[in-house]
């Protein structure tokens, strides 16, 4: 699993999951949501699956977010594979956006076609005109796996990695923003708005003693704030930290990230590699995981279970953690998920 969307007014609440893994069953896809109404999930519940384009044309689904109003989801990959030589790997470059409840009128946003390939290649000529502008070289390679939507019409997108090549570059936590607008219930990016790297605090990985890269980006409503998700992995670790930026009311997000720390102090630490995030309730955060072929360790202190296993490999863990009034994370309830 890498991306997550909470949304509320749909069959009594749902979460939707995407996949950077294609399925192997044909009537399976790697957009699918879950009943989940706020409080306790149920693993086993049953699977919608969004098995009809554009959704079952797009490849690795990375980030998702709900927009302010809760009516409008969208989801994207990651922008990192790019040929300019033909469409092979245009489908690496899509952003889908849909009303909450018609998910099967989902529409490609800033859509063009090659060779029959339907993508989002202007939307990758801006993200990489925006980094290139920030950063001059070094910015050939890049991979976003992070979008969030802000009131006003303010759109962030995360960036985890950018380099000269997917074997040469360094992890980001990195925010590049732009614009979009709602119309007659569409939703659509606004041209007439560059977009621009506004944040980056790739020095974040001095204040935990590890590289870090970003994994996921949520806005939370209620508190007024930016949630960040870092991951690390490697040498046969994984692990991830959660961090607040304080959004303010002349809509420009705070400079400081903080780091969520537990009752006793210390940081916060989830135990796998989180890939995406989405704000659950007030203070509260449903996270998914994908630790790979990582052997991680599942603790299960779910209502009357209290389990530990070492997770499978076709499934991923998740953490439902209740953040402090500050940044202190307060509870956590981690479970397993087939």
């Amino acid at each position: 699993m890498s991306a997550v969307a909470w949304v509320t007014g749909v069959r009594g609440g749902e979460l939707i999951f995407g996949n950077d893994k294609a399925p192997e069953d044909p009537t399976e896809s790697s957009v699918f949501s879950m009943p989940y109404a706020g409080a306790v999930f149920d693993p086993e519940g049953e699977k919608t699956f969004y098995a009809y384009p554009p959704f079952s044309q797009v490849s690795k689904f990375e980030s998702m977010a709900v927009s302010p109003d809760g009516q409008h989801v969208i989801a994207m990959n990651a922008f990192d594979r790019f040929s300019a030589k033909n469409s092979s790997l245009d489908a690496f470059n899509v952003l889908l956006a849909w009303n909450a409840h018609t998910p099967e009128q989902a529409q490609v946003i800033s859509r063009s076609e090659r060779e029959g390939v339907n993508s989002s290649l202007a939307l990758r000529e801006r993200l990489a005109k925006a980094l290139l502008s920030h950063f001059g070289a070094r910015t050939a390679y890049f991979k976003v796996e992070g979008v969030a939507l802000l009131p006003a019409g303010r759109i962030l997108f995360g960036v985890r990695e950018m380099g000269r090549t997917h074997t040469d570059f360094d992890y980001r936590v990195t925010l590049i923003a732009g614009s979009y607008r709602m119309v007659n219930g569409a939703f659509s990016l606004d041209i007439n708005t560059d977009f621009k790297v506004v944040r980056d605090f790739t020095e974040l990985s001095n204040q935990v003693g590890r590289k870090v890269g970003l994994s996921s980006i949520e806005y939370d409503a209620a508190g007024q704030r930016l949630l960040l998700l870092t991951s690390y992995e490697g040498a046969g670790e994984v692990g991830a930290y959660v961090w607040v930026l304080p959004d303010s009311a002349d809509g420009s997000i705070g400079n400081t990230p903080h780091l969520v720390r537990d009752a006793a102090g210390a940081p916060f630490l989830l135990t796998h590699k989180a890939e995406g995030m989405a704000v659950v309730g007030p203070g509260r955060i449903f996270v998914i995981h994908d630790d790979d072929r990582v052997a991680t360790r599942i603790h299960n202190s779910g209502p009357g279970k209290h389990t530990d296993h070492v997770r499978q490999l076709n499934a991923a863990a998740f953490d439902i953690v209740q953040l402090g009034s500050g940044t202190a994370a307060l509870n956590a309830c981690p479970a397993a998920q087939q």
